[in-house]
């Protein structure tokens, strides 16, 4: 799905990349992206002077961000680093200043054992005074009670460089109250330059969190919580805040 991922729309227009952006300026120093995909977060950041190296377990999104990379210029091209590791357990031999986890990666781990081990494993790789930020969405009540929803559109017909198209829809299949998981479809309708479509469907779970547990994790993983907000213009979180956003430094 990397070819269709960097065309979604709503993806290219969140806010988070500003936000990331500036946090890797300010860290003064290089800069580990956990989850980093197709590079949507990795290569603006790279392209401000500073040194990241992004990690994904999926070879697929790691090559479609080699290419894009392979564009970029020359001096981008020497401040990035990848490689294929998964967040649960990997060792880099280095530390960094900075540790982002954009756009919710977190929310793949299911069980508490992996969430914790995700953590430890960013908590080996930071400096002394480095921080770790991410985000998680905010749970919405009223949507997690609603329970399973019927397919909706999420984006309207959109070109791609080969001369086929897509428009993608979404739907929530089902809610686990106790395990706190939504089981989720995003729905890929493609056309081919001959008119014929085909339906590629992505089926996954995300575990939400509230957040005091995610404080609670922080503290058995090591880590000292340093803020707490409600969306990337750096808003206090409140009841109605779309995200939360936690910045947390090792102790």
């Amino acid at each position: 799905m990397g070819e269709l991922y960097d065309h979604v729309l709503p993806y290219a227009e969140r806010t988070d990349m500003g936000f990331y952006v500036d946090e890797a300026v300010a860290s003064g120093g290089s800069v580990l992206e956990v989850g980093c995909g197709t590079g949507r977060v990795l290569l603006p950041i790279a392209r401000r002077g500073v040194s990241i190296t992004g990690i994904d377990q999926s070879p697929a999104m790691l090559e479609r961000c080699r290419l894009r990379l392979s564009g970029e210029q020359e001096d981008v091209q020497r401040r990035v680093t990848l490689h294929q590791a998964d967040m649960r357990d990997f060792d880099l031999s280095e530390t960094f200043a900075l540790a982002i986890v954009p756009f919710r990666p977190l929310q793949h781990l299911l069980e508490i054992g992996d969430q914790l081990s995700t953590l430890r494993s960013i908590h080996r790789h930071l400096d002394p005074g480095g921080r770790l930020v991410f985000d998680l969405f905010n749970p919405d009540m009223s949507r997690l009670v609603a329970g399973a929803t019927e397919e909706a559109g999420d984006t309207a017909e959109i070109a791609l460089p080969d001369g086929s198209s897509f428009h993608r829809t979404w739907k929530i299949t089902g809610i686990h109250k106790v395990e706190q998981i939504s089981d989720s479809e995003l729905i890929y309708y493609v056309t081919t330059p001959s008119g014929e479509t085909e339906r590629r469907v992505h089926a996954f779970q995300m575990r939400w969190y509230w957040r005091y547990e995610v404080e609670h994790l922080l503290e058995r993983a090591g880590f000292a919580l340093e803020k707490v907000y409600g969306n990337f213009d750096r808003s206090l979180l409140t009841d109605t805040s779309p995200e939360m956003i936690f910045v947390a430094e090792p102790r």
